[in-house]
């Protein structure tokens, strides 16, 4: 596969991951203050309408992030990547749909989701990353 086509499986696995983790946590929320304070929820605000919306932030922040991290670290390895530099690009990435659509006041929330969604991307990449070099040189191993 070619290296264009690998970015682009990245970006949008990486958005698909956001999107439907985000859209959890929207529905654990809907949920919640459905039976705290059920009178806070308006008509047509439903905990699954809330976890649709949230997803689709979630997935547009993953894209966003994942588009950063190709640009930005485009030549690195996953491994020469500091969690402090992948919570930045998180950072930014989840600050992307709120400041467009004139949101701020959402920034409080979708950036610390974004720098912790980030470092355990990129955490689990690197331990990935490190398994399958440790499966390889347990395959190529001639003492094995």
């Amino acid at each position: 596969m070619n290296r264009f086509l690998r970015k682009l499986r990245g970006v949008l696995g990486t958005g698909l991951t956001w999107g439907v983790l985000w859209a959890a946590i929207g529905l654990a929320v809907g949920l919640i203050v459905g039976v705290v304070d059920p009178d806070s929820i308006d008509p047509g605000e439903a905990p699954i309408i809330i976890a649709a919306f949230v997803g689709i932030g979630g997935f547009i922040s993953g894209v966003t992030f994942g588009t950063i991290l190709s640009i930005a670290e485009g030549r690195k390895s996953i491994l020469d990547l500091s969690l402090s530099r992948a919570a930045l690009w998180g950072i930014l990435g989840a600050a992307a749909l709120p400041l467009l659509a004139g949101k701020i006041d959402q920034l409080i929330i979708t950036c610390p989701l974004g720098a912790l969604f980030a470092m355990g991307s990129v955490a689990i990449a690197r331990r990935a990353q490190l398994h399958d070099a440790n499966e390889s040189k347990l395959l190529t191993d001639p003492n094995r």
